[in-house]
């Protein structure tokens, strides 16, 4: 049976952007399974209602194993190119074998990901290129992120797709995921980026 994963940021006691991964749980439920799982039905434990937390939910049919995990955010230095036609991860699964493995022979702290000359992801986030006419998310992403839909129905990123080749275009590159938010750690520079 295939199993997926769900990440849910945990502040002081509250699941950041819950309708987001409600959404997500009810798209993937629907694709492989027609059931449902109820995120709000979640308990918080009391050592977890101060701080922020990973809320790791590992499910398939139902709901697995529930983890709460004390976070601190990856500050990523070295990032590298990685072009992959064939690599698919329209939901989240928990095995993510072929991500890992592309990273782990990247030898850097990340990868973004060039699918058919575009650019899609991270290998564990989103990502929001930055130039002076603003804020621009890859059209086709691997993984549709909570963060980066949030991020998109406020208005502050627009989606976009963007080639390969006008990479150059762009100062800046931001990693954004439901444990990274917008602004959590410094951007990368886009001439630093290993091609």
């Amino acid at each position: 049976m295939i199993q997926f994963l769900e990440t849910i940021r945990l502040v002081n006691g509250v699941l950041q952007h819950i309708d987001l991964h409600q959404q997500r749980v009810n798209n993937t439920l629907r694709a492989y399974y027609n059931e449902k799982i109820d995120l709000s039905s979640i308990k918080i434990p009391y050592p977890y209602k101060e701080g922020v937390f990973k809320c790791r939910i590992v499910y398939d049919k139902k709901i697995q194993e529930i983890k709460f995990i004390p976070y601190t955010i990856k500050i990523r230095k070295t990032v590298k190119l990685i072009i992959n036609n064939n690599i698919n991860y329209q939901y989240k699964y928990a095995n993510r074998t072929e991500l890992d493995s592309l990273l782990h022979n990247a030898n850097t702290d990340d990868i973004i990901i060039i699918k058919n000359g575009f650019l899609t992801d991270s290998a564990y986030a989103n990502i929001i290129l930055q130039n002076s006419n603003g804020l621009f998310t890859p059209a086709h992403p691997l993984l549709y992120g909570t963060m980066r839909q949030y991020l998109l129905n406020n208005n502050f990123i627009i989606s976009k797709d963007i080639h390969i080749n006008s990479l150059s275009y762009f100062q800046y590159i931001y990693f954004i995921n439901a444990m990274q938010p917008f602004g959590s750690q410094p951007p990368i520079y886009v001439k630093d980026i290993i091609l």
